[in-house]
């Protein structure tokens, strides 16, 4: 019963994983039970719980498949054939236009950190998503050799929120954090094998979702190779 300083039962059991909340009565003749209320809650996890994480470590194959957590990659990766694994990377190529690629849980507050390349920056970017609610409906931060980016997708119209002049190199890989906390956005962006800059490079403030899954969302171009060698989603 909550409300009390103190619970009435605590016990430990591990035969039921997951499942659903739910009142379950014992009746009897003439009896008559009456609920006034019911209340369920998931507690959220500690800020800096891992929600999702891949390293591509894995064998050769066509699509990305399960990553390295156990959980299974959402999006396109198991389903469009430009997704693969290849010398212990996540690799999408072969294929034009935008891909999305979300791995965990749906949650609000939420960081991304990505490491990722892309062949050349000619009509393609690499970049995250956070709040992803479907391929119509996110906040995306993405480097497109020239800038960082931090845009939204609103029922399939896209705008820029706020960009920052930052050169990428074709074939280099870079570092991006993006994070999600409350109505505040905030990305940042770096040179991989370098030190990561102890200021964001964007802040911004959009109250369009509150809730949406993690993941990655590349635009490929003919020919354009896009990598990613790690991928972690830790909750804010």
């Amino acid at each position: 019963m909550r409300g009390l300083s103190a619970w009435l039962v605590t016990a430990t059991d591990s035969a039921l994983a997951s499942g659903t909340c739910g009142l379950r009565a014992g009746l009897a003749t003439g009896v008559t039970i009456t609920y006034t209320s019911f209340l369920c809650t998931i507690p959220a996890p500690s800020p800096g719980t891992t929600l999702a994480q891949d390293t591509f470590h894995r064998a050769n194959q066509a699509l990305w498949g399960t990553a390295s957590d156990g959980l299974v990659w959402g999006g396109e990766p198991n389903s469009n054939s430009s997704f693969s694994i290849n010398n212990n990377a996540g690799q999408v190529a072969n294929g034009t236009g935008p891909h999305d690629a979300v791995l965990g849980p749906a949650t609000g507050n939420a960081e991304i950190l990505f490491t990722g390349s892309a062949s050349t920056f000619s009509g393609a970017n690499i970049g995250a998503v956070l709040r992803w609610m479907d391929t119509n409906n996110w906040y995306k931060a993405y480097l497109d050799g020239a800038s960082l980016v931090l845009q939204k997708k609103v029922n399939g119209t896209t705008t820029t929120i706020a960009s920052v002049a930052f050169t990428a190199t074709a074939g280099a890989s870079y570092n991006i954090r993006f994070r999600a906390v409350g109505t505040t956005l905030t990305v940042k962006a770096w040179a991989a094998g370098t030190t990561e800059p102890t200021a964001w490079t964007i802040t911004a403030a959009d109250s369009t979702f509150t809730t949406g899954n993690c993941g990655l969302r590349m635009q490929l171009a003919t020919g354009v190779v896009v990598t990613y060698t790690s991928f972690r989603a830790t909750y804010q």
